[in-house]
């Protein structure tokens, strides 16, 4: 090969290049995006708002006190808007008295609402069950729990104040 061919062998394979490159910067990537969401839930929490008072009792006698009554004992959950809620009440059942004397104790299905207060209360909707927890949604972020229940005195009762413990249990996901 003379040296012209070999010049414009070397110009063609220049030209081949230079359109290479030219052809790799035209882009055959793509690329696209993604959006990232996240939701910050409330903090879970809960608070008594009122204390079971059954009041005075007489020997050989009943008292009970509905979950619709304002003696009833009353919570209050907040949570996460529109959360599932499993809440889960507790009650004894026995009250502990004088010289560790007891007396029965009878719970009422606990109710609840999404409404506080005297409105709520009255028109609460009742657990389906104590066992194992009620799972409840949470449209407001707020719940509100009622708890009644009764005691029966024996006819030879101790004399004095009984008491026990409601517990309420919430958890969200």
């Amino acid at each position: 090969m003379n040296r012209k061919q070999q010049e414009l062998k070397m110009k063609n394979l220049m030209k081949i290049v230079v359109l290479l490159i030219i052809v790799s910067t035209v882009s055959f990537a793509q690329s696209t995006t993604a959006n990232i969401t996240a939701n910050v839930n409330a903090t879970l929490s809960i608070a008594r708002n009122n204390d079971l008072t059954i009041g005075n009792v007489n020997q050989g006698g009943t008292v009970t006190i509905p979950s619709t009554n304002a003696a009833a004992a009353y919570f209050t959950i907040t949570g996460a808007t529109s959360a599932t809620t499993t809440v889960t009440v507790t009650t004894p059942a026995t009250l502990t008295g004088p010289a560790a004397a007891t007396m029965t104790y009878t719970a009422e299905y606990p109710t609840f609402n999404t409404i506080a207060g005297a409105a709520g209360r009255v028109a609460a909707t009742a657990f389906g069950a104590y066992t194992g927890g009620t799972t409840l949604t949470n449209v407001t972020g707020n719940l509100y729990i009622w708890v009644g229940g009764g005691v029966t005195a024996a006819a030879a009762q101790a004399a004095g104040s009984y008491t026990g413990t409601i517990t309420v249990g919430v958890t969200q996901p």
